[in-house]
């Protein structure tokens, strides 16, 4: 009879560890699924993009009008956002591919500098990477979702934002910012 109760354990036991397995699959699954490709939403009127000024990684001051005339992919993210680390590294291909053709990935992290330092540490990027840690920009773009991001044109217009995660990677984006650079 013991040796009987032992196995229903060691049964239950393996039955839980499988159960824990397979919802950690899961859970992967459905991060990866949730990027989509590349899902712009085109505002229904074309506004003039909100100026601000943030602290980069360095301290100096930075400002929107510091990149007029270029290509401008603002994105508001976080360093505890898991698939905001996912799109990151797709942040740094977008900027190198496109750096001498009037295109700019601006990162505004929604986080104290410590915490960002810490993850461009881990992340390199040549792109700047500025701090809002309260989030008065992200307001001011009316964004409440990290990650998110707002696409501007070359004539300081808001040309579209994409809300959640996004495959930057994909033929799309990139067919997209290729079109807004001619």
């Amino acid at each position: 009879m013991h040796l009987l109760a032992g196995v229903f354990k060691s049964i239950r036991f393996f039955s839980i560890l499988l159960f824990i397995a397979v919802l950690s699959g899961t859970a992967v699954g459905a991060e990866k699924s949730a990027r989509v490709a590349f899902n712009l939403k085109s505002p229904l009127k074309k506004t003039q993009a909100a100026g601000f000024e943030l602290k980069d990684l360095s301290g100096k001051m930075r400002s929107l009008g510091e990149f007029k005339g270029k290509v401008i992919l603002l994105h508001f993210w976080a360093s505890w956002c898991e698939p905001c680390k996912l799109e990151f590294p797709a942040f740094q291909r977008l900027s190198e591919r496109f750096k001498d053709r009037g295109f700019a990935v601006i990162a505004v992290s929604e986080d104290s500098l410590e915490r960002t330092m810490g993850f461009i540490k881990e992340h390199p990027s040549d792109f700047p990477v500025l701090i809002d840690q309260y989030g008065g920009v992200m307001r001011s773009y009316k964004m409440t979702l990290i990650p998110s991001s707002v696409v501007i044109g070359k004539d300081g217009t808001v040309q579209g934002t994409l809300i959640g995660p996004q495959d930057y990677n994909s033929m799309e984006a990139v067919e997209y910012f290729e079109k807004l650079m001619k």
